[in-house]
């Protein structure tokens, strides 16, 4: 399984201090036009379905059983403009996503 953190990503992810008792949670959760939507989210309780899909130093990227069907492949950038500051997650194996990007269909 193959998760990228751009730079900027992994900036971010650092300046919330994760180490061994916090890291990224991401999950794929059912919304949006498209069908399905990433939900990101610090978290510090492994769950006994997650797995741990990517680490990079102090960075754990981690998704539950269900979830981990649909991120191979996932790219985790951060932008830092004014108007949708935040993380941006896009995944080139999806068939399609809808207009604003917010939701995508395997």
């Amino acid at each position: 399984m193959t998760i990228a953190l751009t730079d900027k990503a992994k900036r971010k992810l650092q300046s919330y201090q994760l180490g061994q008792d916090k890291f990224l949670r991401i999950a794929v959760v059912a919304g949006g036009c498209s069908g399905n939507t990433y939900h990101a989210a610090v978290d510090s309780e492994l769950k006994p379905n997650d797995e741990v899909v990517h680490t990079d130093g102090d960075i754990r990227v981690v998704v539950d059983a269900r979830s981990a069907l649909f991120i191979d492949g996932l790219q985790i950038d951060y932008s830092d403009d004014l108007i949708k500051a935040g993380f941006r997650l896009a995944n080139p194996r999806a068939a399609s996503s809808c207009g604003c990007g917010a939701s995508f269909k395997i």
